[in-house]
């Protein structure tokens, strides 16, 4: 299915991998490739890869598709092509996990893994405890089912009954493979649902640092090492704690060094915004095209008068999510993502000293099929202060210049507001909501007291984002579009997409392009000796003479 050029790449790689990497020893790296798009399997290998650099590893790949997924996930997925691949960047062993489970569904008791020259048992038993397991198998079967919340009917179906045994059983998997391989990292493209999560809370509970590779930019990843982990939580919890850390040493620290970086990167993603972006038009429809307060202004008046808004009265957006996306993964104020956003429109009938603009998610088909926007919509049908729009009906130009505060639980528009001057109240955690740029709400009732504030101030005219949050906004766009963003020549860029080009670039810099100081290899090595959370293209730590000098920082001569 992917052709002659990915063949000759997976010969090309074949040759490069083994004069790039130490020996295999006694010790795994397990690298999940259970992803249709080869970028991100490409992505996986490669840091798998340059881990092996520095520690003596062999890789083992966990792969497969299973019925529960196929219908959201899985449309082209090429399992024999990624083994291909996954040989030829050094593999020694692949085992289809889905397989495993199924087999071990209907085995009792469950036989031996055969893996990497191993005999695992088959009785291991997972010590996950069983409230965040049940918490996973609720995630999944939100996502699965396209829902936005678990009714008593649906977990009392054969559906929820075959995912919740499918996920226990998972989860013994994992165990059994993190207690027989030795292994010194887990490295997989999600950190969420059964099939991907339950390996990364395998790998936390046996103290292995689990790799969050990203799907998006050049080279990005977030680790979790068991030595920084502070408390309880999730590894996004634990993400979001260590990212605010980092923020405040290398960032805000340095923020006169890197303002002019930051200030070119907030220009660039007026029409530019990779992901995560809540924003997804594409095209004009997604440019910020207004440069003065005067023009915006006038696209301002005109956007009010097509959605019927009282001139005299501020904006507040509220921006639905993805309503069955990962459930109570981070941090949440509410029981789920529809009950935030039901009990805001509810709340916002209330308070009509404001105009409130409810806008759907952009993928939302992909993740409800239960009418759930329409259905909060058609409740407040009376309510004139209140309108409810799909997202792409609107354009970047017309939304930037409407609103006046945004509204979200843990969407990326709660970066994209700040950079320009408009405040965002969060109601959950983000990766970027300990960064000191957003409102973020401790529990409910703090929730309700952040709005009730922000709206008193939007309706007496006060300012509610102050320079230093516009600052610290920008920094952290800068941050995740760049200086956590590794550009390597073994990675190419997420945006030359999954074809020939992609194949022959790789091969390219396999045969040609000396691997020295190849900035995947530098970034990786520099993460795990200093027990960073993220791979960063510079580094941070030399300090800020030499973070300016690593920009090649535009001086006068």
């Amino acid at each position: 299915m992917l052709g002659e050029e990915f063949e000759r790449y997976c010969a090309t790689a074949a040759q490069f991998w083994p004069r790039n990497t130490l020996p295999a020893g006694d010790a795994t790296i397990l690298v999940e490739l259970m992803t249709e798009d080869v970028r991100v399997s490409i992505r996986n290998l490669t840091v798998a890869n340059a881990i092996r650099r520095f520690i003596p590893a062999r890789i083992v790949v966990f792969t497969g598709v299973d019925e529960d997924w196929s219908e959201i996930l899985w449309t082209y997925y090429d399992k024999p092509g990624l083994e291909r691949l996954a040989l030829a960047y050094g593999a020694e062993d692949m085992i289809d996990i889905h397989d495993i489970v199924d087999a071990r569904l209907g085995d009792k008791p469950p036989k031996d893994l055969h893996v990497a020259g191993r005999t695992i048992p088959g009785s291991v038993q997972s010590a996950i405890e069983p409230e965040i397991l049940a918490n996973l198998v609720r995630a999944t079967v939100a996502r699965i089912l396209r829902v936005p919340r678990l009714t008593a009917e649906i977990e009392a179906s054969a559906k929820y009954e075959r995912i919740c045994r499918r996920s226990q059983e998972f989860s013994h998997v994992y165990d059994a493979l993190m207690a027989g391989l030795n292994p010194v990292a887990v490295v997989s493209s999600h950190v969420d649902y059964n099939h991907w999560g339950l390996a990364v809370e395998s790998a936390l509970r046996f103290d292995v640092p689990a790799v969050h590779v990203q799907s998006t930019g050049g080279l990005k990843a977030y680790t979790l090492f068991p030595e920084t982990r502070v408390g309880e939580g999730s590894f996004r919890m634990h993400m979001t704690r260590q990212i605010a850390e980092f923020f405040e040493q290398h960032l805000w620290a340095n923020r006169d060094v890197l303002r002019r970086s930051a200030e070119l990167t907030a220009w660039r993603s007026k029409s530019n915004l990779g992901r995560p972006s809540w924003w997804r038009g594409g095209g004009v429809v997604s440019s910020v095209e207004f440069r003065t307060p005067q023009e915006r202004e006038s696209i301002r008046r005109h956007a009010m008068a097509r959605l019927g808004f009282d001139p005299s009265k501020q904006v507040v957006a509220v921006y639905n999510h993805a309503t069955s996306d990962a459930l109570n993964t981070n941090v949440e104020v509410f029981e789920d993502l529809g009950r935030w956003f039901e009990e805001t429109a509810a709340f916002a009938v209330g308070e009509p000293s404001v105009n409130w603009l409810f806008v759907d998610h952009p993928s939302q088909a992909k993740y409800d099929l239960t009418g759930f926007f329409d259905q909060v919509k058609a409740r407040h049908a009376d309510a004139r202060h209140l309108v409810f729009l799909p997202s792409l009906e609107l354009s970047k130009n017309v939304m930037w210049s409407l609103v006046d505060l945004g509204v979200t639980v843990r969407g990326s528009v709660s970066n994209e507001l700040p950079v320009y001057g408009i405040p965002a109240i969060q109601a959950g955690w983000s990766e970027w909501s300990g960064c000191g740029f957003t409102s973020v709400a401790r529990d409910v009732d703090d929730y309700w007291r952040l709005l009730r504030e922000a709206i008193a101030g939007l309706v007496v005219g006060r300012p509610l984002i102050t320079a230093e949050q516009i600052e610290r906004a920008r920094l952290w766009l800068w941050f995740y579009r760049s200086g956590g963003d590794v550009a390597s020549h073994l990675v190419q860029h997420w945006e030359l997409g999954q074809n020939e080009e992609l194949f022959n670039a790789l091969a390219v810099a396999m045969r040609q392009v000396e691997s020295d100081g190849d900035a995947a290899f530098v970034s990786t090595q520099r993460m795990w000796s200093r027990k960073e959370p993220f791979l960063t293209r510079f580094d941070f730590a030399r300090g800020s003479e030499s973070l300016a000098e690593q920009l090649g920082s535009v001086r006068e001569l």
